[in-house]
């Protein structure tokens, strides 16, 4: 790849934007020093054209910025009993809100209510031979007057995908549920953070964003650092479950899936970010810290209106993309990188998709 291929996806206004948002923060740029960005850049990318790195990005490694990577096709291998899955992520997804017009923050728009729409999916071991991919999705309703009445829709539908293995074993399963709640200001008797599951007695904080405990958090970075530097060094661990993906299941099978673990730091952003509750400019300021390596997130991709981001996760590697010009996550994979976990290397083990729209109704 050289200046002129690069010239071909983006032009030279477009890249000296991606790399601006890079520093959102500084007020102007300095010319030379963007040109020598540009250069980096375009280095890394022809570095990584002639390469064969696989599509989980390692360490200190940066794939292609400009290439788009295929999504592969699930591949089952059945090895002495039990079964390992190879899912190859795909490059961050662009979900645009369904509704049309500008970026959507319930504090701007116009419309009753911000529908938050997440999509969760996950794997699911039965026995010692089959895996499954379980969907599930979570609607949130937020009333513009905020004290009024917000309603929360948690749902399992459809039929499991089988990954591999007997599909017989899909009897063993959950079958499709679906519980609601509605409560005013957001204040919701029962914090499921995913469907099925529940945390009674939770305390409300980052690991459990309510939508007071977000409105309480600065929009300054210096002083959001501080209290996040803060906060992500408690005396005791995080609690299980604490991030905003959900866990994969286990239906007896003798080896257990590891469970996916986050450094508080990042957890502690992504939870916010994935609530739903944070306004536009607590996103952007979240936004400029993520670009900060010391939190813990290293920029992978830059699009012209995406930037993608890799945190490690324990014996997992998490993909987090966000819309700059919305200031919105849009989509958070979880893929194993050992075996170890249950699962061999590269599977998406869970994932998540973000997209936010106004409507007049609620719970349609």
């Amino acid at each position: 790849m050289n200046d002129d291929t690069v010239r071909q996806l983006w032009s030279d206004a477009e890249l000296d934007e991606a790399l601006a948002a890079l520093h959102p923060h500084e007020t102007t740029t300095d010319r030379a020093e963007l040109a020598r960005a540009r250069a980096s850049l375009l280095r890394a990318a022809e570095g990584a054209s002639g390469s064969a790195e696989p599509v989980v990005p390692q360490r200190k490694k940066r794939s292609g910025a400009w290439r788009w990577i295929a999504v592969a096709a699930a591949v089952a291998l059945v090895t002495g009993g039990v079964v390992v899955v190879r899912e190859l992520a795909s490059a961050p997804t662009s979900l645009a809100p369904a509704g049309p017009g500008s970026p959507v923050d319930r504090r701007e728009a116009g419309a009753p209510f911000t529908h938050v729409v997440t999509k969760y999916s996950r794997t699911a071991l039965v026995g010692g031979t089959s895996v499954f991919r379980v969907r599930e999705q979570a609607d949130l309703w937020i009333p513009a007057e905020e004290s009024g009445i917000w309603k929360r829709r948690w749902t399992r539908a459809g039929s499991p995908t089988l990954l591999g293995g007997d599909d017989r074993a899909r009897a063993k399963l959950d079958g499709p549920s679906q519980a609601e709640q509605s409560a005013p200001g957001g204040r919701f008797a029962h914090d499921s953070r995913f469907p099925g599951e529940s945390s009674p007695g939770a305390v409300p904080g980052w690991f459990h964003p309510t939508p007071e405990f977000v409105a309480s958090l600065s929009t300054d970075a210096s002083v959001l650092t501080g209290r996040l530097l803060k906060d992500s060094a408690p005396p005791q661990p995080p609690p299980a479950n604490a991030g905003p993906l959900p866990q994969p299941l286990n239906y007896g099978a003798p080896q257990l899936p590891s469970p996916i673990s986050y450094p508080a730091a990042t957890g502690m952003v992504l939870n916010v970010l994935a609530s739903g509750y944070a306004s536009r400019e607590l996103r952007e300021t979240f936004q400029k810290l993520m670009d900060n390596p010391a939190l813990g997130f290293e920029i992978m991709q830059i699009g012209p209106d995406f930037v993608q981001y890799a945190v490690p996760a324990g014996p997992y590697r998490l993909l987090v993309s966000v819309n700059r010009s919305r200031a919105q996550l849009t989509d958070i994979q979880a893929l194993a990188t050992s075996a170890a976990t249950g699962f061999s290397p590269g599977t998406l083990v869970s994932s998540a998709q973000f997209s936010y729209e106004t409507t007049d109704r609620a719970g349609d």
